[in-house]
């Protein structure tokens, strides 16, 4: 595998045709979200489901028991979210683990997110203005936090990262901003 990736490295650093890599692409180590964010992930489309159950249920008893109407639309509505919660709750939080990535370098955050439509999203750390980071119950009892990165054109989600990778990420985006603040103060 090893003898592969520096082919394939050597032939990069050569420009021979068919390179995709330009001269100002970041060049850092694609990460993934942790398997926790799977579990995170499920938590709360539980807990969703269930409250979306209650109220089915108590829509469904209200009409049965004092409106002595037929329930025929609520097993419509009960296929409906079966459906959507089987979907939400095994294969969602798999594909997102699966298919979004990102990585940093000394220049860009970049993430990579999507089956269908393939989103690559390249954000110079120099345009970074806020990084947040929130973690609810549900993630902090698995050691994660959600981190979101604004620009001036929008902002980046980066869910469900570890407490510990999400701080070192914080770190080095702060520090390539404020590298970068004292230049321009200098000038």
């Amino acid at each position: 595998m090893t003898v592969k990736l520096e082919q394939v490295s050597s032939r990069m650093k050569k420009g021979k045709a068919g390179d995709w890599m330009q001269p100002n692409q970041p060049t850092g180590d694609w990460q993934r979200l942790p398997r926790a964010s799977v579990t995170a992930e499920r938590q709360y489309v539980g807990i969703k489901y269930t409250i979306y159950l209650l109220l089915i249920g108590t829509a469904t008893v209200v009409q049965i028991k004092w409106l002595d109407l037929s329930p025929w639309w609520m097993w419509i509505l009960a296929g409906l979210w079966t459906g959507f919660f089987l979907l939400q709750f095994v294969y969602v939080p798999k594909i997102r683990q699966r298919y979004f990535k990102y990585r940093v370098d000394d220049e860009f955050l970049v993430v990579e997110f999507g089956i269908f439509i393939l989103r690559h999203v390249v954000t110079p750390l120099v345009k970074v203005q806020i990084i947040d980071t929130s973690s609810g119950p549900l993630l902090r009892r698995l050691n994660l936090m959600n981190m979101s990165v604004h620009t001036a054109s929008g902002q980046i989600e980066l869910p469900g990262l570890e407490v510990t990778q999400a701080g070192i990420l914080r770190k080095r985006i702060e520090r390539f901003a404020k590298l970068e603040e004292q230049e321009e103060e200098s000038l």
